[in-house]
């Protein structure tokens, strides 16, 4: 197995080379002229270089998604996931270049997770050079994980259930791979009022920034930190005019919890309370990822990928992390293993960066993964 470690090694500045090509392309998630870009990009890259030619989902609402199938020796496969969106608007690049400074290597986008999507590209090359992965294996490319993913979920959900085991190339967390997240989304509320003069007839208005303020108690104890809930109302808009009663107020919430049950009770709370300004109007709008959970499947998978790593001199941990990823989706139907991509920190930042000598050992590890593991928990 140290083999295709050296394999890598030698590999090294191919990789930075094309990854460097990956960050130049920039891809903000709501940008679905570049999205498309790169997706068109994509899909010629893999064409290239691994000899098969990816479908294109096209999309009408976000970016287009890639989806690639890889024969292997059984029917059942393995779902790979990786996506290409980056939550920093164009432009980025201009004061934040693609550079390697005391081998670390910046650019927008880089550990979340382009970096990743380097791995998984060159894992696969050498996979097909090598006579295939063991499963067949189904490779999802998406647009819209920065985003909730409303675009690609149910994409994701239908090559899950036909999974034995998800693999995600999101970064590993200083380098642990990821076994459980919490449940991670945003919740809106809207409040609709009444707009008035407020000094001519004020009490013909009603005022939804008033409405919202009732509401802010209620919301901050919904948190639950024994259950590992918590729920932050960040964003608050309402009002145009110091003289006009405001007909609208709009609040946005991150929640993160990790029993899969807490978004219900959540969600029926925040419908269920009380209007306090009469007349007012409230509307509870969500996008939510699930918790990925452990199970003993999961655990099995983890132990087995956790000895190939140690092949390859690797001594890999597990962590519990509350950052959500379209492995959330996955574990519902088959056990997850996440955070097998790069190693480095700072994700969504400027300081955003990834340790270029773990690129080769993190590609070996997918490698190995895909040519040797056995499936978890028998017959599932």
């Amino acid at each position: 197995m140290k083999d295709i470690l050296e394999y890598f090694n030698a590999q090294q500045n191919n990789m930075l080379s094309d990854l460097k090509a990956f960050i130049e392309m920039e891809t903000p998630s709501t940008d679905k002229t570049l999205l498309d870009k790169f997706a068109d990009y994509m899909a010629m890259y893999i064409e290239n270089n691994l000899g098969v030619k990816p479908e294109i989902i096209k999309s009408s609402d976000a970016g287009n998604n890639i989806r690639l199938f890889i024969g292997g020796k059984y029917d059942n496969q393995v779902l790979l996931l990786c996506h290409y969106d980056t939550v920093f608007p164009a432009g980025t690049l201009k004061s934040r270049p693609f550079n390697i400074k005391d081998g670390k290597g910046y650019g927008p986008g880089i550990f979340d997770m382009k970096a990743g999507l380097l791995q998984t590209m060159y894992a696969l090359i050498a996979l097909i050079k090598k006579g295939g992965p063991k499963y067949n294996t189904v490779l999802l490319i998406t647009s819209d994980e920065e985003i909730e993913s409303s675009s690609s979920k149910d994409i994701i959900i239908e090559e899950a259930k036909k999974s034995i085991f998800t693999l995600v190339m999101e970064p590993s967390m200083d380098g642990a791979l990821k076994t459980e997240r919490s449940g991670v989304g945003t919740i809106t509320i809207k409040i609709h009022g009444k707009a008035a003069h407020a000094g001519l007839e004020p009490e013909k208005g009603i005022n939804a920034i008033y409405e919202m303020a009732y509401m802010v108690p209620v919301i901050e104890k919904l948190n639950d930190r024994e259950k590992g809930t918590s729920i932050n109302l960040n964003v608050i808009n309402g009002g145009g005019r110091s003289n006009v009663i405001p007909d609208f107020c709009q609040g946005i919430m991150d929640i993160r919890y990790k029993l899969p049950e807490e978004s219900d009770r959540i969600i029926e709370a925040l419908k269920e309370a009380p209007i306090r300004v009469p007349g007012s109007r409230r509307e509870i709008e969500y996008k939510l990822r699930p918790p990925l959970v452990k199970n003993e499947n999961s655990e099995e998978l983890f132990s087995s990928v956790r000895k190939i790593g140690e092949e390859i001199g690797l001594d890999l941990k597990e962590a519990s992390v509350a950052g959500g990823s379209d492995g959330n989706f996955c574990s519902y139907y088959c056990p997850v293993i996440d955070g097998l991509g790069a190693v480095g920190g700072g994700a969504h930042s400027d300081n955003e960066y990834i340790l270029v000598n773990k690129i080769p050992e993190r590609t070996a590890l997918l490698y190995l993964i895909l040519k040797n593991i056995e499936r978890p928990g028998g017959n599932l």
